[in-house]
């Protein structure tokens, strides 16, 4: 399955409901053609004198190079949508895909059954059939 925003938005609304009780505010979703990076969470972050930084003007990016099978694709969007969680909840966590990421990781895949990952091994997968113009 190659991702569709109507698809994302929709799921983004499902996995806010069911995995995150309604407490992340809705966020654009972007799609493009990225070969190396296949979602990724993006924000501005505002420095201010004496306090933390302030994220924020978030967006999620979800790439359609690759022709997903649909749980893997909703693995990826909720990936993404941890890390949108932690940013704008702005709670600390060591690393990019630390320990606060590894636990949230591992939470869903235990309650829910998920498969969600640091990296997915994408040089295998299909690439998705681009129209000849």
């Amino acid at each position: 399955m190659i991702a569709t925003l109507p698809f994302l938005e929709k799921r983004f609304d499902t996995f806010n409901h069911d995995y995150f009780g309604d407490t992340l505010p809705l966020v654009p979703i972007k799609l493009g053609r990225a070969l190396r990076s296949l979602g990724s969470c993006t924000y501005k972050k505002r420095r201010r004198l004496f306090a933390r930084p302030v994220c924020y003007d978030f967006c999620l990016h979800i790439s359609t190079r690759y022709d997903w099978p649909e749980e893997e694709l909703e693995d990826i969007l909720l990936h993404e949508m941890i890390h949108y969680e932690i940013l704008v909840n702005q709670w600390q966590d060591s690393s990019a895909h630390g320990k606060l990421f590894r636990a949230r990781m591992k939470e869903f895949n235990e309650k829910y059954g998920r498969h969600i990952r640091i990296s997915y091994r994408h040089t295998a997968l299909p690439l998705a059939q681009t129209p000849c113009k």
